[in-house]
């Protein structure tokens, strides 16, 4: 209410004057103080000032409104459509005996569709049983040819694009086969994102071991650690700047605290490079079926078929070849927090770089790929190295994953289904809303049987 407006409605009135005000701020989270036009009806009516928390008290208690529950006690007293309907909800929900009120509420699906389709929908998305309102759950007509277009394969897939997979199906599916992605807003940089420092670490790591490969200076032994760590300056220096260029920091200071974390990092992790003599590193960013600059020249233009039935596309950081037998190695250099245990293989599919990288590079290079390892190259990573034998076993259970991905897609079966605690940081939550742990627990826990096995691989 507002003091100009209500005085003409005041001095019209015949008989009652009903006044209100917004007592709960609904998008602030908070309640709202009376204004000072409210306590002057007050003095008017009553000739005395009342204390304004007597009157929110006096308010809450008359209207019964709540922040969860905006509309009061009863319908009657509602001042609009929305709050009568929540009013009338509230009244009917309170019933004990809920046989006695079913279907009052039914008029609200016949006055707005919307409405209808959306109380529909989490109706059955909170259902006992998978039902195509909780995303894709079965192949239909309208799925058939495109689902068969998804199959590992038909169309190559990148390793990062297939772990989404063990973090939830229902991501794999938005990101991997509808290929959406958030919509990226310009803000100025205040601090580096994980993803973007990890690029720039990649990048100077590969401009680094270039460098040092073009003067004969590989493997980096403990009488080249000095001349090692000049060349990483330099590639540092020079990624920095391109980079800075590209992102147009706010805060300058910022912006430099950031790379020299990463300059502490990279230098340790230089001065560990002589602990691995035995493996003489050959290349660096190889990729296959990427045409992105940027990467060894040696790499090839072609995804690799690995065991004749899936096609890969990606990006190796590095293969070292031993110095004694001349077998091959495979590297994957990690940024993050290292959760690895001594058992971790394929890290229940979320780890699948050092097995299907070490298969598709046998594929390209024709050499026998004897290992592939995790090497965690930050202080938060704690710079542990995690190898990965390629024994028998272990090939086996990298292809393993490959085919419960690819029978998910074949089934069309990618149901919303995280894992614990992965949409916290999902990018896709505004999609799927928060409450899809809650909603898979009420499905049937055997057609969840690929995923979980999965999961629980090493």
């Amino acid at each position: 209410m507002a003091g100009v407006k209500c005085s003409p409605a005041v001095g019209a009135a015949t008989e009652r004057v009903w006044l209100s005000y917004p007592r709960l701020d609904v998008g602030g989270a908070r309640p709202r103080v009376p204004s000072f036009y409210l306590l002057d009806v007050m003095r008017a009516v009553t000739g005395t000032i009342l204390n304004h928390e007597l009157l929110q008290r006096e308010a809450a208690a008359q209207g019964g409104a709540r922040l969860d529950w905006p509309a009061p006690t009863e319908a009657a007293a509602a001042i609009d459509e929305v709050e009568h309907d929540l009013a009338t909800l509230r009244e009917l929900m309170d019933v004990r005996d809920h046989a006695s009120v079913r279907g009052h509420a039914h008029y609200l699906l016949q006055l707005n569709d919307a409405l209808r389709r959306s109380v529909s929908r989490r109706w059955a998305h909170a259902s006992g049983r998978w039902r195509p309102q909780d995303g894709l759950v079965r192949v239909a007509d309208g799925t058939r040819a495109m689902l068969a277009r998804q199959r590992l394969n038909a169309r190559p897939y990148s390793v990062s694009a297939l772990q989404k997979f063990a973090t939830c199906p229902y991501q794999f599916m938005l990101s991997a086969i509808y290929r959406l992605e958030p919509n990226a807003e310009p803000e100025p940089l205040q601090r580096l994102d994980p993803l973007t420092k990890g690029a720039i670490f990649h990048e100077v790591q590969s401009v680094f071991f270039r460098q040092l490969r073009r003067e004969g200076a590989l493997p980096v032994t403990n009488a080249g650690v000095d001349r090692a760590l000049t060349v990483l300056n330099a590639a540092l220096t020079d990624v920095a700047r391109k980079h800075e260029e590209e992102l147009a920091p706010a805060i300058a200071r910022v912006w430099h605290d950031e790379i020299e974390a990463i300059a502490r990092d990279l230098r340790v992790w230089v001065r560990k490079l002589p602990e691995s003599t035995d493996w003489i590193p050959e290349y660096f960013e190889f990729s296959f079926g990427l045409s992105d600059n940027g990467r060894d020249d040696r790499s090839v233009p072609d995804p690799v078929s690995i065991d004749g039935r899936f096609t890969l596309r990606g990006s190796v950081d590095m293969i070292e070849r031993s110095a004694r037998s001349g077998e091959l190695r495979i590297t994957d250099h990690k940024t993050g927090r290292n959760r690895t245990t001594a058992r971790t293989v394929i890290g229940g599919g979320s780890l699948l770089q050092p097995v299907i990288y070490g298969l598709a590079v046998e594929r390209i290079l024709g050499g026998a790929v004897t290992a592939g390892r995790l090497f965690y190259c930050t202080a938060q990573g704690g710079f542990a190295d995690h190898p990965v034998p390629l024994s028998e076993a272990n090939r086996r259970a990298g292809l393993e994953a490959l085919e419960i991905v690819d029978r998910a897609i074949e089934l069309g079966f990618l149901p919303p289904a995280p894992a614990d605690r992965a949409c916290t940081w999902c990018d896709f939550r505004p999609v799927c809303g928060p409450d899809e742990p809650e909603h898979v627990r009420r499905k049937p826990s055997a057609s969840l049987a690929d995923l979980t096995a999965l999961r629980r691989m090493p």
